[in-house]
């Protein structure tokens, strides 16, 4: 876990992400290969969600499994861990670091929702 986050910085994200949550609220997901039947479950929000669905319907089933996520210390570090990996990927990097981060906070968020991760 190479996230530290103060304090202030965690009000200042939990903040942004309420904000966020008002346009697109957030959610827990799952994605059922059509082919493989292998299922995956992941944090998004409702928006990203429609947009899975929409794209990807011929080879995913898409459910919600917890709608309107609350806005909490581990789905701040979730979007941190997010924000971080897109940052990376759009970099054209390849850093496991972040990777493992989100895992860790998606099951973190996972965990506090009572749902078992994938």
């Amino acid at each position: 876990m190479a996230i530290k986050l103060g304090a202030e910085q965690i009000q200042q994200l939990k903040d942004q992400l309420a904000e966020a949550n008002r346009n697109s609220h957030f959610v827990i997901i799952s994605a059922v290969s059509k082919q493989e039947q292998s299922r995956v479950n992941m944090v998004t929000d409702w928006n990203n969600f429609l947009n899975m669905k929409s794209t990807n319907a011929d080879n995913f089933d898409f459910h919600v499994i917890r709608d309107i996520l609350p806005i909490t210390t581990n789905l701040v570090y979730w979007a941190v861990a997010q924000q971080n990996l897109h940052t990376v990927t759009q970099q054209g990097d390849q850093d496991e670091q972040a990777v493992d981060d989100l895992e860790f906070y998606t099951n973190k968020v996972m965990e506090e929702n009572k749902v078992r991760a994938e």
